[in-house]
């Protein structure tokens, strides 16, 4: 009965362990499942953007309209001002994290028209810088207008060629400076951070000027990219990892339980024991071998003290011998197949207690 009730306990203990095995392997499918890891990635893109301009005019006694459109020859004595709107179209094939930024600046320089040397430069913000997050997006739209008064930096270069009676050859630059930051880009594949400029080119101190623009195409860009990305593809197998786990854990802290119940408790038979064993381990002799106590006369005696007086007056050696563990062993001196004996039993001290 006793074993069957033993291999019965040691089978339940080999089923939890299965069971702990199982549920932690199917909490790691489940979590590799729920999720996508994308280490690197092939990333194509295209940028797009140009300016557009309309040339708003003084009173005059020529033109009908208010503004001239783009691509014509126009009379700087008519520009009152100049509005220039911004288009710019970033597309991916990828959803990108990060950042872009931009603004608006004006760089007007005045050079020597002979051999294209710079006599005077000087650079205007004329915005300030504008910021917004890249947070899982394919494309992105930039739209922004200004306008630029024409008087203001075509005074600066007549002035200076006026003051120093030099030939001069002038151009106010106006530019939609573009920065964008993208996560996880390689550093020998950043071409798509980005430090790009749309210009529009206006002459200055010229009787009649055509505006240049510089637009910026892109197209069928190239990068790889390190997007270290770990996104969360089904919930409902991250739910089924997180439950699993949760029964690893719940039987892996009753397999602890178990063993922990498994240790031998230490009785007052132990105690006694372990005592003795301690104290007079110079004087005990362990043995393996039962003493045969048929061939000789026994004397009980009811202490190890009585014992080691006994020893004392013959001066024999004391033996050890463990007949049960935990439950019964002989101490005896054996005199002539005279065994003088203390037995120390588990029963007998329950009883006592």
């Amino acid at each position: 009965m006793k074993k069957a009730k033993e291999k019965n306990y040691y089978l339940k203990e080999i089923i939890l362990i299965l069971s702990f095995i199982l549920f932690i392997i199917l909490s790691f499918l489940c979590f590799k499942k729920s999720i996508i890891i994308q280490r690197e990635q092939n990333v194509f893109y295209e940028e797009i953007g140009s300016p557009n301009y309309k040339i708003y005019l003084k009173d005059n006694n020529y033109y009908k309209q208010d503004y001239l459109d783009k691509d014509m020859s126009y009379i700087a004595n008519l520009i009152d001002y100049i509005s220039i709107n911004y288009n710019y179209k970033f597309i991916s094939d990828t959803e990108l994290n990060g950042e872009y930024y931009y603004k608006i600046v004006a760089n007007l320089e005045i050079r020597n028209p002979k051999n294209n040397s710079l006599f005077y430069q000087e650079k205007y913000e004329l915005s300030e810088e504008k910021k917004f997050p890249i947070k899982n997006e394919k494309e992105y739209v930039i739209n922004e207008t200004i306008d630029i008064k024409y008087d203001n930096y075509n005074e600066i270069a007549n002035n200076f060629e006026a003051s120093y009676g030099v030939d001069t050859e002038s151009n106010l630059t106006v530019s939609l400076e573009l920065h964008r930051k993208v996560d996880g880009t390689l550093s020998s594949n950043s071409d798509i951070n980005s430090d790009n400029k749309i210009n529009l080119i206006i002459p200055l101190s010229e009787k009649t000027i055509n505006l240049k623009t510089e637009p910026l195409a892109m197209k069928n860009k190239n990068v790889v990219i390190s997007l270290n990305q770990y996104k969360i593809d089904d919930i409902k197998y991250l739910l089924g990892a997180l439950l699993f786990l949760g029964f690893a854990l719940i039987t892996f802290i009753y397999i602890i339980k178990k063993a922990m119940s498994l240790r031998p408790k230490l009785n007052s038979y132990d105690k006694i024991l372990r005592k003795i064993l301690r104290q007079y381990d110079r004087l005990i002799v362990n043995v393996n071998t039962m003493p045969n106590f048929k061939k000789g006369n026994i004397i009980e005696v009811d202490s190890f003290y009585e014992l080691l007086d006994a020893k004392d007056s013959i001066h024999n050696a004391i033996f050890y011998y463990e007949v049960t563990p935990h439950q019964k062993c002989y101490f005896y001196i054996n005199n002539d197949n005279n065994f003088i004996v203390y037995t120390l039993k588990n029963s007998y001290l329950k009883k006592t207690e």
